[in-house]
């Protein structure tokens, strides 16, 4: 059933057929909708969907200028939060789970059913609202609101799911308890780490420290300190990290690599704030504010596994922060190509290049598994190698697919088709190896790698098929 609260949503139609908008928008209206809109250029669909609120996205494929498949891919990027609903004529199954893929929230195929376009609608109209429930909730907006708190300057963002996490982190920045950072390897979790410390205005060092492969005793050497004598070679007495930072942050990074018993005796630091030196019986009084990261799961590794103490880990995460993966936050990628190609070419004494189009896009459809230290490695790799103040393709096609350029220094005399595949190749050789780099390229994005290649969809359908019975058959 459509309640009045989603009846008074705003929905978009988007087709390049005024008929078919016409009939739909009739029909939106017979179901009670107050608020419908109709768009027959696909190209303005971000624009029109800023003057906006919380509304549902009804999309057709197959327009000019810019296709459904293209539009689901900026709003994936821009615009995460909008349910979209497939209307089209094309019934292909690859093309529906293309489009699922790319965020979309339902898939419907014309002639449309009556109920199924109703219950398509209730469903979208019903994520919507709890998904803009949910976000402010948790005090984030969906707006691009700028920061001007100079401890975020160091955080290169745009996007709406950052800037909730800072306005999170403005609010708990100054309680003083334990914090608990999570993330993915490379997405910054440290830099969140100080911007907690800054808007703090703690008066001590913020104090960043690995534990990930230490031992009990290395962890309670680096962390608390050592009495002289404590062991054999320590001739002087140490003070340990805990001590450095007081009065100000103490970062503990890869948490969740911490073994049992260093576990207890960080337990017992947050429980007693007191601990002892190695080889000393005097307590210390601990007067740093304690941060903590992790990249793994670590109500996983406290429940099923096991492998970490389920009351340590409701002591650090008091206040619990989740860094957003970078495919997450695409909007940031040419802000932070950009930062990066300028740092790059600083460290490197070079002027600063320019990137072609081709080039971020082929950044911006990467799923970057490593973060912005994955991207930060390939844009320091490109800035190197460009020799002509340009960012070309390749040099980051050649990066996303994992291959080492082959340089005319490298082969000598040798043709770089030999070099590459150890014999002068077949015409069937170089159209597998363009096939299987271009769906290397496309994350195995079909329409996308076909369009890099030249040739129609089916086409190459037909050669991966071709090739994958080739296979089997040797295989046998």
């Amino acid at each position: 059933m459509i309640t009045s609260k989603m009846k008074n949503c705003q929905i978009l139609l988007v087709d390049d057929e005024p008929a078919e908008l016409e009939a739909y928008s009739l029909l939106l209206t017979s179901l009670g909708m107050k608020n419908v809109r109709t768009l027959s250029d696909s190209r303005h669909v971000l624009a029109t969907l800023e003057s906006m609120q919380s509304p549902v996205l009804f999309l057709d494929l197959n327009m000019p200028h810019m296709s459904g498949q293209e539009v689901l891919r900026q709003l994936k990027i821009h615009r995460p939060q909008i349910p979209v609903i497939i209307v089209t004529a094309d019934s292909e199954i690859e093309t529906a789970v293309e489009c699922l893929k790319l965020g979309a929230q339902d898939y419907l195929v014309k002639p449309i059913d009556l109920k199924m376009f109703s219950s398509a609608l209730r469903n979208a109209l019903e994520i919507g609202l709890l998904r803009n429930e949910v976000m402010s909730l948790k005090g984030i907006s969906f707006s691009s609101r700028e920061y001007s708190n100079k401890a975020f300057d160091r955080i290169v963002t745009k996007s709406p799911l950052m800037f909730g996490l800072f306005q999170y982190i403005e609010s708990i920045a100054t309680s003083g308890l334990p914090t608990l950072i999570l993330g993915e390897t490379g997405s910054g979790k440290e830099l969140i780490a100080k911007a907690i410390h800054e808007v703090s205005g703690l008066a001590g060092e913020f104090v960043a420290v690995d534990i990930s492969g230490l031992d009990d005793t290395l962890f309670s050497d680096t962390l608390f300190g050592h009495a002289r004598g404590a062991y054999t070679g320590a001739e002087t007495v140490r003070a340990g990290m805990i001590e450095k930072a007081a009065d100000g942050t103490i970062f503990l990074d890869e948490i969740g690599d911490l073994s049992e018993v260093s576990q207890v005796k960080l337990l017992r630091l947050l429980q007693e704030k007191i601990y002892y030196p190695l080889g000393s019986d005097q307590p210390k009084q601990c007067h740093a504010r304690i941060i903590t990261a992790a990249n793994k799961d670590l109500t996983r590794l406290a429940g099923q596994d096991g492998e970490f103490r389920m009351d340590l880990y409701y002591r650090l995460s008091t206040h619990l922060l989740k860094v957003p993966p970078l495919r997450d936050r695409r909007e940031d990628i040419p802000l932070l190509v950009e930062h990066l190609i300028a740092d790059g070419a600083a460290t490197m004494h070079k002027d600063i290049p320019t990137i072609s189009q081709q080039a971020m896009n082929l950044l911006l459809r990467h799923p970057f598994w490593g973060n912005i230290r994955e991207l930060k490695a390939y844009i320091s790799d490109a800035v190197a190698r460009c020799t002509h103040g340009h960012i070309q393709e390749h040099l980051i096609a050649e990066r996303l697919a994992g291959v080492t350029p082959i340089t005319s220094s490298v082969l000598g005399k040798t043709n770089p088709l030999e070099a590459l595949f150890g014999h002068f190749p077949t015409l069937d050789e170089l159209a597998d190896y363009a096939v299987e780099m271009a769906l290397n390229v496309s994350e195995n994005n079909q329409s996308q790698a076909s369009r890099l290649l030249g040739v129609s969809r089916q086409a190459l359908n037909k050669r991966v098929k071709k090739k994958t019975a080739t296979s089997i058959d040797d295989g046998l």
